[in-house]
């Protein structure tokens, strides 16, 4: 893949494109206009300095506009702290004009992003049998005391007990952010921030919005789930309908935690910009970010510009990797100054169970499985045996709604199978009919059969995801039986399952972007994840879910990566002085890429996964606290990547805070970014890339070796690197060679690069695809 062409001369392109093709129109949208850096570094603006850098948008924008007046009407964010630019309702002539200007870096549509537990952190080694063990990264990092938390998302639902200020000290002083009190939100010693941004949603819709939008708390539910993953404190039996019961808990449970709302359908660009630019100026010293979109130029993306304000002011960003798997190349986020984290499953599930009267047993799934009398027997019936007079027989054999008659189905056991409209609206049309529970069998055994494997928050007891061989089964004894019976049952399975498995839906490489930079970075669980949740809002996602929890089951990466923001809060309490690029060696180089049966970690078809699923592996806290040795990168390291892939100084400079910043006259490759692992995209004969390792450890030598990638030559040099004192650094390079007899061009191979001074392993996946040589 090609890199992207700089973002000034793409967008002017497009934009010309458009006037040349289609008649001048007057049709208004909601642009960023990106500037860079603000020239006063990193102090916080005064009111003073506030107020000038706005009359300078209001400048800027006026120019094109012909008037300051229709400029100041026209932006509806400035942003002044760290972030220089504004969003701000323009034609598409005034956004190409203000694109040509001096020192505007990027103009793009405000555009939509969407949103992508009691047992996980057991899994994840912090705790054992409900004990923390002495050399637990939550004892050594005291649970993450002080760091602050910031998560952009959907909000927050405050009067969760995941945010209870009990056991909390006085605020940090460094702490500048604040809590928008509207919809009776109030913050505490705990959650320290809660605030909104709509500006953005506004523009897009055109039209003002009403006071839904206008409060910090979470109706959705997202938000509070992943705020309380992160960060949220201990709280004791908790549960959903009596699945998952355990003491809920945050990766830092005694960090402090902030909510930016920018999710309302969606999250627009504008407001996630302003977002970032605020929590900079607050203080956090982590960003946990469950959003994205499609791959985009990096300076056409809200997330990547933000972050790397952030980044650049010490704050490490985490973000998840997407929900569009398993396809390649679905990956978002890609950014190499982001943490971007896969999602893969933990040792739990939520089996049930149903038992027919001829005593064969059929495993299904379900959330909802215990409110029914053990080994009591109820009727079975097939529920096109229930269809209502006017119902199909084809929307009562999926239990559509309104497809069952309730005087053929109370107090019975339904068989459905399972069809468009989905398991849980099934389940609830069950419930509306009068029936006690559902079995759920699939239509042909399909691939949805291996990788939608999800328990669900059904309505009735039910045992779901049977097979469509089961289900045959199920349904001959139906047919065969005067009086078919059944009974469901059903609890959580804990520490007898296979884990982790990378699942279907967690996104994966290559990147599209920037395909020497291996993503996602990390995996992390994210199926099945319990989590503080909005009681203004269903488990489920239909409207006629009248049922409020406080605690809810949710999969997506949106749940794995706060997971490693919790364990990034952690490695900050522990390593204050750590850059953010050191603590995300620290979680890469540690990873392991085995699951709890000491086999290869696989994917959602029980092959073997690869670093385009995992990134590095699975995230392993306790080893991540001591690395030995880590790869660090700086401000200019990501600049000269910038450079590398298309960028000129002139565009790069808006970064650097005195404008000095110069592109290096070699030309750099992006496989030479200081980064924890190795891509090379197009190996065609040989290549050698360069990195070099900080010393974090005590003085040891460390000796190389190489797990080679299929058909690759892998040569390090030197072999041995002796570090004597702490933060020494040491360079080293790796030669790849294509060998003539093993490579097929077109193929990813996979190997991995470990350095071991026999205490510590600092491991490198090496992703490779070589070309066809000519012969």
């Amino acid at each position: 893949m090609g890199i992207m062409s700089p973002p000034l001369f793409f967008l002017c392109l497009v934009v010309f494109s458009v006037m040349q093709y289609c008649p001048t129109s007057a049709l208004k949208r909601s642009y960023v206009v990106y500037l860079g850096s603000h020239s006063h570094g990193a102090e916080p603006t005064s009111v003073l300095d506030s107020s000038r850098i706005t009359d300078s948008h209001h400048e800027l924008l006026g120019s094109c506009m012909g008037s300051k007046k229709k400029a100041e009407e026209s932006i509806f964010y400035s942003y002044t702290h760290y972030i220089n630019g504004f969003a701000a309702v323009m034609e598409e002539e005034e956004a190409a004009e203000i694109s040509k200007q001096p020192g505007v870096v990027s103009v793009f549509l405000n555009q939509e992003h969407e949103l992508h537990t009691s047992r996980s952190w057991e899994f994840l080694g912090l705790e054992r049998n409900g004990e923390i063990p002495a050399h637990s990264i939550w004892e050594k990092a005291k649970f993450g005391e002080d760091i602050i938390i910031g998560n952009l998302d959907s909000g927050v639902w405050p009067e969760s007990e995941s945010f209870n200020e009990e056991g909390m000290g006085p605020i940090p002083s460094k702490w500048k952010g604040y809590c928008e009190t509207n919809d009776g939100v109030k913050c505490n010693r705990k959650l320290i921030g809660a605030r909104y941004f709509n500006k953005g949603v506004e523009a897009e819709l055109g039209k003002p919005l009403n006071s839904s939008y206008q409060t910090a708390r979470d109706t959705d539910g997202h938000g509070s789930h992943t705020l309380s993953t992160a960060g949220g404190g201990f709280v004791a039996g908790t549960n959903l309908f009596g699945s998952a019961h355990g003491t809920a808990k945050g990766g830092s449970p005694k960090a402090r935690v902030a909510s930016y709302k920018v999710c309302w359908k969606k999250c627009n660009d504008a407001d996630i910009l302003a977002a970032f630019d605020a929590a900079i100026h607050d203080g956090v010293d982590v960003l946990s970010v469950s959003l994205g979109s499609d791959p985009l130029d990096y300076f056409l993306d809200s997330i990547a510009i933000g972050s790397f304000h952030a980044v650049k002011n010490g704050i490490i960003v985490v973000c998840s990797a997407g929900n569009r798997g398993p396809n390649p190349g679905t990956v978002s986020n890609l950014a190499p100054w982001i943490i971007t984290v896969a999602a893969s499953t933990i040792d739990r599930d939520f089996p049930s169970y149903l038992m027919l009267g001829n005593n064969e047993q059929f495993k299904g799934l379900s959330l909802h499985t215990n409110s029914l009398p053990a080994k009591k027997f109820y009727p079975l019936i097939y529920s096109v045996d229930a269809k209502a007079a006017n119902a199909s027989a084809r929307d009562a054999q999926f239990c559509s709604v309104g497809s069952l008659d309730p005087n053929k189905v109370k107090g019975k056991i339904v068989y459905c199978l399972v069809g468009i409209s989905g398991e849980v609206e099934a389940s609830w049309e069950v419930g509306q009919a009068g029936g006690i529970g559902m079995v759920l069998s699939y239509p042909h055994q399909s691939i949805h059969f291996f990788t939608n494997v999800r328990a669900r928050p059904h309505f009735v007891p039910t045992v779901s995801h049977i097979s469509a061989a089961d289900g045959l089964s199920i349904l001959l004894y139906i047919r065969t039986t005067k009086y078919p019976v059944a009974c469901i049952s059903g609890e959580t399975e804990v520490g007898t399952v296979a884990a982790p498995i990378m699942p279907y839906f967690s996104s994966t490489g290559p990147n599209r972007i920037t395909p020497e930079i291996l993503k996602p970075d990390i995996t992390a669980p994210g199926v099945s994840i319990l989590a503080a949740y909005s009681e203004a809002n269903g488990p489920t996602p239909l409207g006629s879910d009248d049922r409020r929890v406080p605690f809810n089951i949710l999969s997506g990466t949106s749940m794995s990566c706060p997971h490693v923001a919790g364990i990034v809060a952690l490695l900050k309490k522990i390593h204050p002085h750590w850059s953010p690029s050191a603590i995300r060696s620290a979680i890469m180089t540690t990873a392991r890429t085995r699951s709890n049966v000491r086999q290869p970690m696989a994917n959602y078809k029980l092959g073997a996964a690869n670093p385009f699923n995992y990134g590095a592996g699975h995230v392993s806290p306790n080893s991540a606290m001591d690395p030995g040795l880590v790869y660090d990168l700086t401000t200019t390291d990501y600049l000269n990547f910038l450079c590398s892939i298309g960028y000129n100084s002139t565009q790069l400079s808006t970064f650097v805070d005195k404008k000095l910043y110069k592109c290096p006259s070699k030309p750099t490759s992006p496989s030479d970014l200081n980064y924890p692992s190795i891509t090379v995209p197009n190996l065609s004969g040989k290549v050698t890339v360069t990195r070099t390792l900080k010393n974090v450890g005590t003085p040891a030598t460390y000796t190389v070796r190489t797990k080679m990638p299929s058909g690759i030559s892998v040569k390090v040099e030197p072999k041995r690197l002796k570090f004597e004192k702490i933060n020494e650094e040491k360079t080293f390079k790796v030669i790849l060679e294509a060998k003539r007899d093993h490579v097929e061009g077109g193929e990813y191979v996979f190997g991995m690069l470990i350095w071991s001074d026999g205490e510590h392993h600092v491991r490198s996946s090496i992703v490779v695809n070589a070309t066809t040589l000519n012969m």
